[in-house]
């Protein structure tokens, strides 16, 4: 699993918010134009373990419009997304113990016990980064059980593998909105987890992300699944944001609409869509392979590493964007009207997007 090593923090500047700020082997068709600032504190036992914490508390005071986030080595994703745990018990033993190395512990760290309507029993684990005192709340869901005939990389574990190194990634400086990443068990545990929650706090989910069968090809997303459905503007505004951060990472090419009714077995966005929040499914499966994820050709090798970790990078700068951004999805504001791409957006809402790269992530199985 991830574990911290007593590395000093390497800090990447972006020159401009156009362009990407790219680590160890960034994905080609990006452009890169950063400063390396290494951190002078010595590295000692407790230096690694603390590192996350104390740059985030110096930076409490930087200007409002630079942005930050954590960003783990590119070889360490990979490898993490390339090792598929064979069992659900073995997936989910991964996965407290890579949450555990991302400083997910003690009161952040819940774990819920879910039955199926077959009488199964299962877990869904949630972890939480906090933001504000009475903040809303975004949620970053993935499943993690195996379905399927192959190993279920894509479907079942691409997104589940990089929920924990999401979570590291928005310890970068403290968050206005509080952050939950829900590694879910089967089309029940969802619904399990809202159901456990109050009432006032179910009213303070801003928005909802799916990650899921990502690391195949280009970023792709989607929103609703039925032709019945019509899409509210907040949810627009979540797809909209996500665009937006695309331009921020510098990528030649912007995520693409693509639905995934075809393959997609476990919706954990619809619950949220009953109650009105804005959802979106981040993904990365074109039409022409909507039978893959799945399938016996589901496997490890199946998970391109250069379009995973730029899907990677692309939601860490989408959920440091979210943050600021999350209270205004449902608001009809002038801002929306923006298009990427074509458009400029007001200098006070086009922050720049800083990335700490930490490099001593090391993994043992």
């Amino acid at each position: 699993m991830p574990l911290r090593a007593a590395t000093p923090l390497v800090v990447l500047l972006l020159a401009s918010p156009a362009l990407l700020c790219q680590s160890e082997a960034a994905p080609s068709g990006q452009v890169a134009a950063v400063s390396a600032v290494h951190d002078p504190s010595p590295a000692g036992a407790d230096s690694g373990k603390a590192s996350a914490k104390e740059p985030a508390a110096k930076e409490a005071s930087a200007p409002s419009h630079v942005l930050f986030f954590y960003t783990a080595p590119r070889s360490t994703v990979e490898m993490e997304v390339h090792t598929v745990p064979p069992t659900n018990e073995a997936r989910l033993d991964r996965l407290r113990a890579a949450f555990h190395s991302a400083r997910c512990d003690g009161n952040l760290m819940q774990e819920q016990r879910v039955t199926d309507k077959h009488g199964a029993s299962g877990t869904n684990l949630i972890c939480t980064w906090p933001g504000e005192p009475n903040a809303g709340m975004i949620v970053i869901a993935a499943h993690y059980e195996h379905n399927g005939k192959g190993q279920g990389a894509l479907a079942d574990w691409s997104g589940a593998a990089l929920l924990p190194f999401l979570y590291e990634a928005i310890q970068g400086q403290p968050r206005e909105n509080n952050f939950v990443f829900l590694e879910s068990w089967k089309n029940e545990g969802v619904e399990t987890w809202l159901k456990s929650m109050r009432r006032e706090d179910r009213k303070r989910i801003l928005a909802m992300i799916d990650v899921d069968a990502i690391g195949l090809g280009v970023t792709r997303y989607f929103t609703t699944f039925s032709f019945m459905e019509t899409t509210p503007p907040a949810a627009l505004h979540l797809q909209l944001e996500l665009l937006w951060a695309a331009i921020d990472e510098g990528l030649t090419k912007p995520p693409e609409e693509t639905s995934p009714h075809h393959w997609l077995s476990v919706d954990d966005t619809d619950p949220f869509r009953a109650m009105m929040v804005p959802t979106i499914v981040i993904h990365s499966v074109p039409p022409e392979s909507d039978r893959l994820p799945g399938s016996a050709a589901d496997v490890a090798s199946a998970v391109d590493g250069n379009a995973y970790y730029q899907t990677y990078h692309l939601i860490c700068t989408y959920l440091a964007t979210l943050d600021r951004m999350a209270r205004k999805l449902a608001l009809n504001d002038p801002f929306w009207r923006a298009i990427p791409g074509q458009d400029a957006r007001p200098d006070d809402e086009n922050p720049r997007i800083t990335f700490r790269n930490i490099g001593g992530w090391k993994t043992t199985h």
